[in-house]
């Protein structure tokens, strides 16, 4: 067996991260107040919602990647009721072989003509400013909460710049509504 090396990356504003104590393999992205705890935390401004905290990360250790990276909200426990012990699954398998995985207990249907869940989304606009490409009838799956793993094999199918235009897209608000886009794009962008 092949050893591999699995970061966890939480993306926290108010939560409460005790949970991530059983984790000696993780760093939060804190977009709130300095935790008063001794936790490995990298301060970020409070913009783009928890797709601007990954992408941030990718773009920052694009050429420093650990084999596996598993992104997460500050508290995923509300979008994946078994995460504690699914994140241990991962840490204690070295020898994983997927190339991007949900985690969460909803994956949900939707298309670029319009999500079910909502129906203002940008969906078409953002996809075809950040794929290059002129569609505008696609199905595909995301996962509510926007958590998921994904191995470096896949991230690195992309340039950096690809990962850096996420980053601008959702840099410039606290809440952007192409945060949703992007948290519905997930699967898209690492396939």
């Amino acid at each position: 067996m092949i050893a591999t090396n699995v970061r966890i990356i939480v993306s926290r504003y108010t939560e409460d991260v005790k949970w991530t104590k059983d984790f000696s393999n993780t760093i939060i992205y804190n977009k709130g107040d300095k935790l008063e705890e001794n936790y490995n935390e990298i301060r970020l401004n409070n913009v783009g919602r928890e797709g601007h905290t990954f992408y941030t990360h990718i773009c920052n250790n694009y050429d420093n990647l650990d084999d596996y990276t598993i992104f997460l909200q500050g508290n995923p426990i509300e979008h994946s009721s078994n995460i504690i012990k699914i994140l241990h699954d991962y840490i204690n398998n070295n020898d994983i072989n997927i190339d991007f995985e949900f985690i969460g207990d909803y994956i949900l249907n939707c298309n670029l003509t319009g999500c079910y869940y909502d129906q203002t989304l940008p969906l078409v606009k953002i996809y075809n400013e950040l794929f290059n490409d002129d569609k505008t009838n696609m199905e595909f799956q995301f996962c509510s909460g926007g958590q998921f793993i994904v191995s470096k094999k896949q991230i690195l199918k992309k340039p950096k710049k690809f990962y850096f235009k996420i980053v601008e897209i959702l840099q410039n608000e606290i809440c952007p509504i192409e945060g949703y886009v992007i948290e519905r794009f997930h699967k898209l962008i690492f396939s």
